[in-house]
C-alpha cells in the first residue's frame, strides 16, 4: 500500500472548539514525490452565526454560507475522504493546538467516531528546519511558497503541503524525529445524550429549545434557556455543547452541574412557524378535507347546522334506544295506574275488614312487585332477542 499524506485546514468562527465552530475545511491528499491524489473544500454554515471578529480574519461572511450545508452533513464527507488510518497521514499546521481539537470536538458534536490517523504538526517540522517564527505566512514567505488565498482552508492546506515537501526535502531526516499526535489523546469522545435530555431528544428538532438550571457558570442558580448541540466525554467527565440564549454565544456545560432540564413554553412566532412548516407538508387532498373541517366547525361556533349530513347520521339515536325509551314510558304509566289502584285497595280493606286490611295490602303489593318485575324482564329479554343489547 502507497504511503499518501493529508494536509488539511479549518476556518473558524473562534479560538476555543469549545465555544467556536467550523465554517470551512480544506484538504488536499498527495504523495511523497508532490503529486496531487485529491482535494476537499467545503464551507459550512454554523448554527449561530459568523462575529466580525472572525470574518475580519479569514474573510467569510454568513452571506458566504447561507446556502451551505451543516457541520452533521459535512463531517462524514469529510471523514470519508481521510480514508484508511494506514494508508494516510494527517499534516496540518499548529495541529497540536487547533486543528485537532476541533476536529476531535466536530466528531464529538455529529456523533462520529475520532479518527485512528497519525497526525504530524507542521510547526514542528518547521522548529527542526528553520529558526523563529514558525507561523504559516512567515514560514511560507522565507521559503518562497505562495500565500494568495491565505485563511482560506484549501489555500492553508496547499501551503502546508509545499512547505512540507520543501523541507522534507531540504532535510530528509527530520521526519523520522516528528512527534505523531493521535486525536483520542484529547479526551474527547461523544457519547449518547444523558438520560435527563431524553425529552428533547424525542422532540426530533435540532433548534430545540431547553430550559436549565446550572450549578456553576457566570450565573449559578438562575435558569437559562440553551439550544443543545451535542454531548462528549472529557477526561472521564460529560459536558454538553450548547447555544446559550442569554449570552448569545456557543457554552460548554458539566452534565453533572445541570441541576434541573425542561421544555420550555413555546412561544408564538416557534408555534406559527410549527404550524406553518406542517401546512406546507401537506397534501391538496389534505388541505382541502382541512379546509373543510374548518367551516364545519364555524358554522357550529355561529349556531348554524354543519353542512355535511354524514356527521349528522352520527348522532342519530338507535332504534333500539327509541323501543327502550317508549317501553320506560310504558312502564311509568302502568306502574302510576297499578300505584293508584293499591292505594283504592287499600281503602276498601279498610272499610270492609278493618286492621287486618293493612296486611293484607302488604301482601297484595308484594305480589304486584314481582308481577311488574318479572313483565319486566321478559319484555327486555323480548326487544333483545330481536334489535340486539341497548347501549
Amino acid at each position: 500500500m502507497r504511503q499518501t499524506f493529508i494536509a488539511f485546514d479549518f476556518e473558524t468562527t473562534g479560538f476555543h472548539p469549545m465555544t467556536s465552530e467550523i465554517i470551512e475545511i480544506g484538504a488536499v491528499r498527495f504523495d511523497a514525490k508532490g503529486n496531487v491524489l485529491g482535494t476537499f473544500e467545503q464551507l459550512i454554515k454554523p448554527a449561530f452565526g459568523i462575529k466580525q471578529e472572525a470574518q475580519a480574519v479569514n474573510g467569510i461572511s454568513e452571506a458566504m454560507v447561507a446556502n451551505c450545508p451543516s457541520l452533521d452533513m459535512v463531517m462524514p464527507q469529510f471523514m470519508m475522504f481521510l480514508g484508511a488510518p494506514e494508508q494516510n497521514i494527517l499534516i496540518a499546521h499548529n495541529a497540536a493546538n487547533f486543528d485537532i481539537k476541533f476536529l476531535a470536538m466536530a466528531c464529538a458534536r455529529t456523533g462520529l467516531p475520532l479518527p485512528d490517523h497519525r497526525i504530524v504538526d507542521s510547526i514542528d517540522l518547521c522548529i527542526r528546519c528553520m529558526p523563529k517564527p514558525h507561523n504559516l505566512k512567515s514560514v511560507c514567505q522565507r521559503l518562497g511558497i505562495n500565500t494568495r488565498g491565505a485563511h482560506r482552508a484549501l489555500a492553508d492546506a496547499m501551503a502546508v503541503m509545499r512547505l512540507t515537501l520543501l523541507l522534507g526535502s531540504k532535510h530528509p531526516g527530520s521526519w523520522k524525529t516528528l512527534p505523531v499526535y493521535y486525536a483520542e489523546e484529547f479526551g474527547i469522545e461523544p457519547i449518547d445524550v444523558p438520560i435527563e435530555f431524553e425529552e428533547w431528544e424525542a422532540c426530533c428538532d435540532p433548534c430545540q429549545k431547553v430550559e436549565i438550571v446550572y450549578a456553576g457558570g457566570s450565573r449559578p442558580g438562575e435558569p437559562r434557556v440553551v439550544i443543545p448541540k451535542g454531548f462528549f466525554e472529557y477526561k472521564g467527565r460529560e459536558f454538553m455543547t450548547a447555544y446559550c440564549l442569554l449570552d448569545d454565544i456557543h457554552k460548554t456545560f458539566e452534565v453533572g452541574n445541570i441541576i434541573s432540564v425542561e421544555l420550555p413554553d413555546e412561544d408564538p412566532e416557534t408555534m406559527a412557524r410549527k404550524v406553518k412548516m406542517g401546512l406546507a407538508a401537506m397534501t391538496p387532498e389534505a388541505l382541502e378535507e382541512l379546509a373543510q373541517a374548518q367551516k364545519m366547525l364555524e358554522s357550529m361556533k355561529l349556531g348554524g347546522a354543519p353542512s355535511n349530513p354524514k356527521v349528522l347520521a352520527v348522532n342519530k339515536a338507535p332504534p333500539q334506544d327509541k323501543v327502550g325509551t317508549l317501553l320506560a314510558v310504558c312502564l311509568g304509566v302502568v306502574a302510576i295506574v297499578l300505584f293508584g289502584g293499591a292505594l283504592a285497595l287499600f281503602g276498601w280493606l279498610v272499610d270492609e275488614v278493618g286492621e287486618s286490611g293493612a296486611f293484607l295490602l302488604i301482601v297484595v303489593a308484594l305480589v304486584v312487585g314481582v308481577v311488574v318485575i318479572s313483565v319486566v324482564n321478559t319484555m327486555n329479554g323480548f326487544i333483545d332477542s330481536i334489535l340486539g343489547p341497548r347501549r
